[in-house]
Order: C-alpha cells, then sequence, then structure tokens
C-alpha cells in the first residue's frame, strides 16, 4: 500500500477505514445468511459455520431476514404523492427488484471481460413448481399475517390469479385434477374480487 500520504492522514483515519472494512464484511455475512435460508438451509448448519449456538445464530440474523421477506412482498415505501423517482423508495437492491435486468446486465459485463456468455446467470436454477407454490404460500401469509386488518385486496387479487396460473401448470404438467378443480374455485374467488375492486372504483 501506497505510505506517501501518511503523514497527511487525520488522527484516526486508520481506524475509521478499517472499521468500515468491518461493516462491509458484516453486512456481507449478513447477505449470506440470507441467502442460505432462501436455499432452506436450517439455523443449525449456518450456527455451525458461525460457531455459535443455534438460538444465538436465529437471534443475530432472524431481523434481517423478517425484512428481506417483507421486502420481497413489499417492495417500496410509502411513495408520497407526486414523487419523481419511486425507485429511490425501494426496500430491495435494484437487482433483486429487476434481477433479469440485473443478470442481463451482470452478464453483459462479464462478457465485455471476458467470462464467457451468460457467466452470472448460465448457472442459475429454474423455479420449480414446488418453489413458485412455496413463493405463493408465502405471500398469502404475509398478507393475512394481521388478523385484525382486512387485506389489501388488489394484492388478494394478484395472489389469487398467480395462484389460479400455478394449479392450472400442474393440472397439465403433473396430470392432476383435483389442481384443475382448486383452479376452478380459484378462478371464480378471482373473478369475484375482481368485481369488488371495479365496483368499488
Amino acid at each position: 500500500m501506497p505510505t506517501g500520504s501518511d503523514d497527511y492522514a487525520e488522527l484516526g483515519e486508520e481506524v475509521a477505514d478499517a472499521l468500515a472494512l468491518v461493516h462491509q464484511a458484516q453486512e456481507v455475512l449478513t447477505r449470506a445468511v440470507l441467502f442460505e435460508r432462501a436455499r432452506h438451509t436450517s439455523w443449525e448448519a449456518i450456527a455451525e459455520q458461525l460457531d455459535m449456538k443455534k438460538q444465538s445464530a436465529h437471534e443475530r440474523y432472524r431481523e434481517a431476514e423478517q425484512e428481506w421477506k417483507d421486502a420481497l412482498h413489499e417492495p417500496f415505501n410509502p411513495i408520497p404523492p407526486g414523487a419523481r423517482s419511486p425507485y429511490e423508495y425501494l426496500r430491495l437492491h435494484e437487482a433483486a427488484y429487476e434481477p433479469i435486468k440485473a443478470g442481463r446486465d451482470l452478464d453483459e459485463w462479464a462478457q465485455e471481460h471476458g467470462k464467457g456468455e451468460h457467466a452470472v446467470t448460465g448457472g442459475l436454477p429454474t423455479l420449480s413448481l414446488l418453489d413458485e407454490m412455496g413463493q405463493l404460500l408465502d405471500g398469502l401469509s404475509h398478507l393475512y399475517r394481521d388478523m385484525h386488518k382486512h387485506p389489501d385486496p388488489i394484492a388478494r387479487l394478484r395472489l389469487t390469479e398467480r395462484k389460479v396460473a400455478l394449479l392450472d401448470r400442474i393440472a397439465i404438467e403433473e396430470g392432476r385434477p383435483e389442481a384443475a378443480a382448486q383452479a376452478e374455485e380459484a378462478r371464480a374467488l378471482a373473478a369475484q374480487l375482481r368485481a369488488e375492486i371495479e365496483g368499488t372504483a
């Protein structure tokens, strides 16, 4: 590291720089824990790598995990009327909010630097029907998390329509007639919700 400017550094500046690196490393570690939890890694396995007890790992990172889950379902903080750029109110990183665009941009960057075509997205797994259904159930759980509050009707309609699409796929791809029946029930509910929303517009 260059030392020519050492005499001009403010007192304590090196400590501040080192502390900033520590904070960045802690943020990277938190993101790594969230990644492991997203792929269903147990708290026991995570705690073992952190050299701590399961309960301690859970207590340290559970708030970050909950904030991440909430942001996936509600990616924006309240946006005031007339706001010029809604992205200023994102609770998620833009790459998480627009993953396809982010993946394409990263692929282009990697290709420009000689890493090959689709170097970033090529190894990413596609969502299975089970994964998509798990996301839907998470969304419904989030929607009904407050028993004393009526769920947002537009969000409920969006999730119901997604449920219809998934059940249709299950019925066709897995040959399950019970899924087709459930899809028809969900489709009827979606039509009812849409009529209620349009009636109050």
